[in-house]
């Protein structure tokens, strides 16, 4: 299984939802990408101490640019924000049964998981960790859909 989260640079949400699933499935091959990529950015501190903090060890990360051939490559794609899936549903029709909000597959609701990069303390540890737990939900369901 294929599987690919979609955020706007690729440097917080998706790639902290790749890490995640890596460590949920491991036998799944997961990878990340951005709508928006400057490859210059570097992973901030806070998310490599954020996924420290869960006892995942932070090799290298370069934001990625999504191209057509992730899509086609993935089995499931999973966006974080209701404008991130509405512009691939609009430039890449013919991948619209692959394509997901994680919120609404993870648990029905068709909600943004909004980007913790800009936050700090509490804030971003809250809002972090909701990502976790609409991943670790993804995660069940994947497993149940094998």
């Amino acid at each position: 299984m294929k599987i690919l989260f979609i955020c706007h640079a690729n440097l917080c949400r998706s790639f902290l939802a790749q890490e995640f699933l890596k460590q949920l499935l491991p036998s799944a091959t997961v990878f990340s990408r951005g709508l928006y990529v400057d490859p210059q950015l570097t992973v901030p501190k806070k998310i490599k101490d954020f996924l420290s903090l869960h006892h995942i060890s932070f090799v290298s990360h370069t934001p990625t640019q999504l191209t057509a051939e992730d899509l086609q490559n993935a089995d499931f794609v999973f966006c974080m924000e209701p404008e991130h899936l509405c512009s691939l549903q609009d430039r890449y029709a013919q991948y619209t049964d692959k394509l997901w909000l994680l919120n609404d597959f993870a648990f029905g609701k068709k909600t943004p998981l909004e980007d913790p990069i800009s936050l700090s303390g509490r804030a971003f540890i809250k809002q972090a960790q909701e990502l976790k737990k609409a991943v670790e939900s993804c995660a069940k369901r994947l497993i149940n859909e094998k």
